[in-house]
């Protein structure tokens, strides 16, 4: 519920654990709703997230969602973007760039680059960041639980996102000083001008993603990282903080290496997305504050009910004695896991009291 959510961000810890899922597993929705996630997907959504205990939504449908594509079908569209079967909503990804030269890359005047031109990937983002829109889907979720929109291109997303890999290496490696002021100073700019509305919102947590790190550790030496993107958090964070809030920092990748640097940055929390970022790690330095994570997908994919039973238990019983844990399964609930391995987990979740034990519709 949304209360836990609140109780929970404010230090409190409330009678049912909170949780996080990007849910889009149809299966799973109709058999917590009781719905038809295609036909009728703004209530089955709702439904199912109240019935399965995730209270930190990311996504809120509100009209019936398009027909995906085929389990193993790729589609590249027109805007330069591919689109692929995730589940109830597809999965999108950026495969054409504007800037096919450093040159090309060094004239561009990045004071008009906007986060509304980005095409950034996920249902979450098919949305504008604006502000009715985010307080619409705040409005509608409220029943089941918080809805937040998290910024996406934090500051090194910008290059990803904006860029494609190998121009922002490229540029950012050969020539990070005039790399910096070139770039990283106007998306900056960008990015205080999101944050500062996300700050202005009726919610206690703002979230920012960056995905800093790849799977193994981070792109650059870490001292890049500390001289043009932890200065400029420390500067961002400021802002939730004056209108009170609290800020979560979420990213994907192997993030060990970064953990101490970013509690110092003064973030209030971390969602970290993989399991290459070591849980033990994350309970050592961000122990006392708000921390979501710990659930490894691989193994909902694989597992059987048991294993998925003990790997439950065993984060529960090392992470879930933190009043400021929530559960979260790292990468999302998508269409190409078993249903019956995440009837495993959220049975395990029950056990855990993060979950309601009649959650499947009419108790079944």
């Amino acid at each position: 519920m949304r209360q836990d959510v609140i109780d929970w961000a404010a230090g409190r810890r409330p009678p049912k654990r909170p949780s996080k899922e990007t849910l889009n597993h149809p299966g799973l929705i109709e058999l917590a709703s009781g719905l038809d996630p295609f036909r009728e997907t703004a209530a089955a959504f709702l439904r199912a997230y109240a019935a399965l205990g995730i209270d930190l939504i990311n996504i809120v449908p509100e009209s019936p969602a398009p027909v995906p594509l085929e389990p193993g079908a790729v589609r590249f569209r027109d805007d330069g973007v591919s689109e692929a079967y995730l589940g109830v909503f597809n999965t999108t990804a950026r495969v054409s760039f504007p800037f096919t030269s450093l040159d090309a890359f060094w004239a561009f005047d990045f004071r008009d680059f906007a986060y509304a031109d980005l095409k950034l990937p996920g249902a979450q983002y098919t949305m504008p960041c604006e502000p009715a829109a985010i307080e619409r889907k705040q409005a509608l979720a409220a029943p089941a639980g918080l809805y937040y929109y998290q910024l996406y291109t934090t500051l090194f997303m910008w290059g990803v996102e904006g860029l494609g890999w190998e121009i922002f290496l490229l540029a950012a490696g050969m020539e990070p000083e005039r790399f910096d002021q070139h770039f990283l100073e106007p998306v900056f700019a960008a990015s205080k001008r999101l944050v500062t509305m996300l700050s202005m919102l009726d919610t206690p947590l703002v979230f920012v993603h960056d995905d800093i790190a790849a799977g193994t550790g981070p792109m650059f030496h870490p001292d890049w990282y500390r001289q043009y993107i932890f200065p400029r958090y420390e500067e961002l964070w400021r802002i939730p903080h004056e209108h009170g809030k609290r800020l979560v920092f979420v990213a994907d990748g192997k993030l060990d290496w970064a953990l101490p640097a970013l509690r110092e940055t003064g973030i209030d929390g971390i969602m970290f997305e993989t399991p290459a970022t070591d849980l033990d790690a994350v309970l050592d330095v961000f122990g006392d504050r708000l921390f979501i994570g710990g659930i490894d997908t691989a193994v909902l994919r694989v597992g059987g009910p048991d294993a998925i039973r003990r790997h439950v238990d065993d984060v529960a019983a090392r992470a879930g004695k933190f009043d400021g844990y929530a559960m979260c399964s790292a990468g999302g609930l998508n269409g190409d896991l078993p249903l019956a391995h995440l009837e495993a987990y959220f049975d395990a979740r029950v056990e855990a009291g993060f979950t309601a034990p009649d959650w499947r519709h009419n108790g079944a």
